[in-house]
């Protein structure tokens, strides 16, 4: 080495001065890499810019320190070749354990390394976004470059899917890259998001396989890290790769008693874990300041020995004294599975305040399961399991119904009455029918469900002057409002049925294109007929009346949102065929696991039900848009769910 050096300066001796000329030399230079941690080069090296972190300067793991013992197994030092981390959001996983791999590679031990998340787009935007920042933050943008070029042609190394630097580079793919992922080989692979992949690439097969075949020519060097907010348990990919590992837990310390425990959402029965306190309409007890912000709480965290409560704020001193502990033998020898719940998320990121409060607003709408997988995934970590399940018959029966029907209850208070079709033909050809009374917040009341037989193909059919009938009919006083009639057989009749009415009665269709935008409904002009037909989306509908007709009354006996009421005289039956779809996984042609409302029997009450819902949607647009047109709401505002109740009590 010492012949080298004198060589290069002897011969090119004009060449001392330059900065760039050493940097080379040194990069030449053999050195020790297997000393030198991650953690130790983070902290080290990388400084956080303001704008992307409540925490800019200097890294310190001081803030999420869980992060330490991740990172470091991804060190060369360290003999572990895989890392499966199941998160929550808000924990600092891009910037503790992505974006250090990605810079101690670059500069401490250069590799072939592949960046797969999400999308090809989402790549682009990731290293586009925070790995340019991270590489310019932490003093080794100068190694970013092209590490060979023929003459004459311009490439410069740094482009948003590669990043080249002595000894290595660094490509960015989406999960449906399959070229990438089949034909280069990798040391190195940072898979983010992994919950998001397809099952299949298309013909390339499985992406996880396809991407542990991409180190196969570093058998014995080789590391991945694998990371993801889970989905749904049965299909989970992070949460079968974290059951692949040692299933690690971070044991933090009793700040009363010392007692080492993981944290865990506080269950009514268990001695531990997070808890707190609400009234009768799920609001949590706490004192807030005149900006809203929750100043006094009952959240707190109970130890499970002592009982000893702490607080949000207490993060910053048992954080750092956490450790990690294996609860499982891994099926890999050298794999290491981690669990980081939401929990743990640092202070000025996610509270227990913040997580309890959304908790409660999932709880009193009902617990709509979108809704409550989103929390179970991003707060507590773990994989959704109740995706499929469908209300009891038993509790339907048994609600204690004070009316019959062609009636509404006393004490009911209905803001609005729809009607929702559905019709029928062939050799039963028939028109169904429910009529709905709705109060605020969704809660209905059940007026009278019909079977109409009747050729649903003849306009003058007695069935079509039977369903104008229980349409202009007036229910406590009130007529419906908007009626909805299934526009999917017969098409041309239930329009023309529709156009009679010189308003309130739209045509419906069931529709998939609306899952895209997650929208509930949609208006569709219908050439040449007077009124637009309303498209629905049959999957959140569906949902969402599920969640309603699950729910019981509060033991206050106050109903919560969407509770439903029926008349006493209604027959087992009908609530069997309510109930009469579920949820269940099914894999398309290419392996693709979706989720897929499955029919167990005649299920005419669940598809009146939900254009009668639909009618409802279909109203609070129609409501919005009148006070637009009159001033009294702003062009670019929506129209809350609050405010739409509002205005049919005002």
């Amino acid at each position: 080495m010492t012949e080298i050096i004198q060589d290069e300066l002897f011969t090119k001796q004009k060449r001392v001065e330059s900065l760039e000329w050493l940097i080379k030399l040194l990069e030449r230079t053999p050195r020790k890499i297997e000393r030198v941690l991650i953690s130790e080069w983070a902290e080290e090296n990388r400084t956080l810019s303001e704008g992307l972190t409540p925490y800019p300067g200097p890294y310190s793991f001081d803030v999420n320190p869980y992060m330490r013992e991740i990172v470091d197994s991804l060190s060369e030092s360290s003999p572990i070749h895989e890392v499966a981390v199941l998160k929550g959001t808000q924990i600092m996983f891009t910037v503790g354990a992505i974006e250090n791999f990605i810079g101690y590679t670059i500069d401490i031990a250069p590799a072939p390394m592949l960046y797969v998340t999400g999308d090809a787009g989402l790549a682009d935007t990731q290293m586009e976004l925070r790995i340019d920042s991270m590489i310019n933050n932490s003093g080794i943008g100068h190694k970013i470059g092209a590490q060979s070029k023929r003459e004459g042609q311009r490439k410069t190394g740094d482009i948003k899917t590669r990043k080249e630097f002595p000894g290595g580079f660094l490509v960015a793919a989406g999960p449906n890259s399959g070229a990438k992922l089949r034909s280069m080989s990798f040391k190195k692979i940072n898979v983010d998001e992994v919950d998001a992949f397809p099952d299949s690439t298309g013909k390339e097969g499985d992406p996880i396989y396809l991407i542990r075949r991409r180190v196969d020519a570093f058998s014995e060097s080789y590391k991945i890290l694998w990371g993801s907010t889970p989905l749904f348990k049965h299909n989970s990919k992070i949460y079968s790769l974290y059951k692949e590992g040692d299933q690690r837990k971070y044991f933090v310390p009793c700040k009363h008693c010392g007692h080492m425990q993981f944290l865990r959402w506080g269950e009514k029965d268990t001695p531990g874990g997070l808890k707190f306190e609400h009234d009768e309409d799920d609001r949590l007890i706490a004192t807030y300041n005149d900006d809203g912000q929750i100043i006094e709480s009952s959240v707190r965290y109970v130890c499970e020995k002592c009982g000893g409560e702490w607080e949000n704020a207490d993060k910053d001193w048992f954080l750092p004294r956490g450790e990690w502990r294996p609860t499982a033998e891994p099926r890999r020898p050298s794999m290491r599975s981690y669990h980081i719940p939401g929990l743990l998320s640092p202070v000025g990121f996610r509270s227990w305040e913040n997580a309890v409060v959304e908790f409660l607003q999932i709880k009193h709408e009902g617990k709509p399961k979108l809704k409550m997988q989103n929390w179970v995934n991003t707060f507590l970590g773990e994989p959704f399991e109740d995706y499929g399940g469908r209300p009891k018959i038993e509790a339907l029966l048994s609600r204690n119904k004070t009316y019959v029907s062609g009636t509404l209850p006393e004490d009911a208070k209905p803001l609005i009455i729809t009607v929702g079709a559905d019709v029928q033909g062939g050799e039963n050809s028939r028109i169904e029918c429910e009529v709905v009374a709705w109060g605020r917040d969704f809660e209905s009341w059940s007026i009278r469900y019909e079977v109409i037989p009747g050729d649903t193909g003849d306009l003058e059919s007695p069935c079509w002057s039977a369903l104008r009938s229980i349409i202009t009919t007036k229910y406590a006083g009130m007529q419906p409002t908007l009626s909805g009639v299934d526009s999917g057989y017969n098409t041309e009749t239930v329009y023309s049925f529709c156009d009679t009415f010189e308003s309130g009665v739209h045509p419906v269709m069931g529709q998939t294109y609306l899952n895209k935008d997650r929208k509930y409904i949609q208006p569709t002009e219908c050439i040449g007929h007077k009124h637009f037909r309303i498209d629905v989306n049959d999957n959140l509908l569906k949902q969402e009346i599920y969640s309603f007709i699950a729910k019981g009354e509060f033991e206050s006996g106050n109903t919560p949102r969407g509770y439903c009421h029926f008349p006493s005289d209604y027959p087992r039956q009908h609530f069997i065929q309510l109930t009469n779809e579920q949820r269940v996984m099914e894999r398309d042609k290419s392996g693709v696991a979706k989720l897929k409302w499955v029919q167990t029997g005649k299920n005419e009450q669940l598809d009146c039900r939900k254009y009668a819902l639909a009618m409802v949607y279909a109203y609070r647009e129609y409501v919005e848009a009148v006070l637009k047109e009159n001033g009294n709401l702003e062009e670019d505002t929506v129209l809350s769910w609050h405010e739409f109740w509002d205005y049919l009590e005002g």
